[in-house]
């Protein structure tokens, strides 16, 4: 009993002695690492670029900020917060000084000052680069551009949309540099797909601008696409067909009389659908003028609940008979 509390006693002692070593250890360390901040330091800093007080109605057209470098001279304290703070640095074009109609010069000479502001009274500045950067600006302009569905869109079989798809609103209002925008006359959504589609569509897409525009702005980012969905059939008739413009004192015969035409409608709508709905016209002045020994049939619709329709036959053979 008595040796093993002999050994605890020595073992809590050694362990004493490792904890007061390892505390002797830790603020030694402290003492050399805040001694080393503490000493002057030159460290050449990255600062993107922001700018202030642009005059009204005005852009900068450069496709990407430039950033400076920025050569400073502080303690290591001070230093240490660049690497964890946000380094930018904003451009007061109140003085900045303008060449022409079209471009701003920023000097690093005059820029130093409110940098030196920015930055306080315990860093020194040693040095900017680039010592000078040339802004080009517009004039902010605008223009309405229509909208352009980019989408893939499937129905279930048997549906579809007999009016199509509508954006709304179809068009938007463009924001940008006169220049810029005058080289853009629509706008694309973001590429939508839909698969196995049979009810009503009514859904938000976003708008797309390309990688050159990003100082382009939209008066709106999103439109909606909405689109009645019905189940459609199909139906079919035997049109008669009409010559046009045969000279009085010319007789010809020609074959088919009747060609088959099928039609593509929404089923609600089929009864409404007659023959008297659909002609097909071919021209006598056609074959005059292209030497063709058969006719080229036309099919023309005149019913607003038609989708879409085709002729089963495309050519009319004739025979002038006088």
């Amino acid at each position: 009993m008595r040796t093993n509390f002999k050994s605890y006693v020595l073992r809590s002692i050694k362990n004493k002695k490792l904890n007061v070593f390892g505390l002797f250890v830790l603020i030694s360390f402290l003492i050399l690492v805040i001694t080393k901040l503490s000493e002057t330091y030159v460290e050449t800093i990255p600062f993107s670029i922001e700018y202030k007080n642009l005059p009204e109605n005005t852009i900068i057209t450069l496709d990407s900020m430039p950033k400076i470098n920025v050569t400073l001279s502080t303690h290591g304290f001070k230093l240490l917060s660049y690497y964890f703070n946000d380094k930018t640095y904003q451009i007061d074009f109140k003085s900045s000084s303008k060449i022409n109609n079209t471009t701003y010069l920023w000097l690093a000479e005059k820029g130093a000052y409110d940098l030196k502001q920015q930055l306080g009274q315990s860093v020194n500045i040693v040095s900017i680069k680039p010592d000078s950067i040339l802004f080009p600006y517009g004039t902010l302009s605008e223009k309405m551009v229509p909208v352009m569905l980019k989408a893939n869109i499937n129905f279930v079989d048997g549906y579809d949309s007999l009016e199509g798809f509508e954006l709304i609103p179809d068009s938007v209002k463009l924001i940008g540099s006169e220049s810029e925008i005058a080289k853009i006359d629509y706008i694309v959504t973001r590429d939508i797909v839909l698969n196995d589609i049979k009810e009503d569509l009514n859904a938000s897409i976003n708008l797309e601008l390309s990688n050159a525009s990003e100082r382009l702005k939209l008066s709106e980012e999103t439109v909606r696409l909405k689109a009645k969905i019905e189940k459609f059939t199909e139906g079919t008739f035997e049109i008669p067909v009409t010559i046009l413009n045969k000279p009085d004192n010319v007789e010809l015969n020609y074959f088919p009389k009747l060609i088959k035409v099928s039609y593509y409608l929404s089923l609600k709508d089929f009864k409404l659908v007659k023959p008297h709905d659909f002609k097909i016209e071919c021209d006598y002045n056609d074959i005059v003028d292209l030497k063709v020994s058969f006719f080229t049939p036309k099919l023309l619709v005149n019913s607003n609940t038609v989708k879409s329709a085709e002729l089963k036959q495309n050519k009319v053979d004739y025979i002038i008979v006088k």
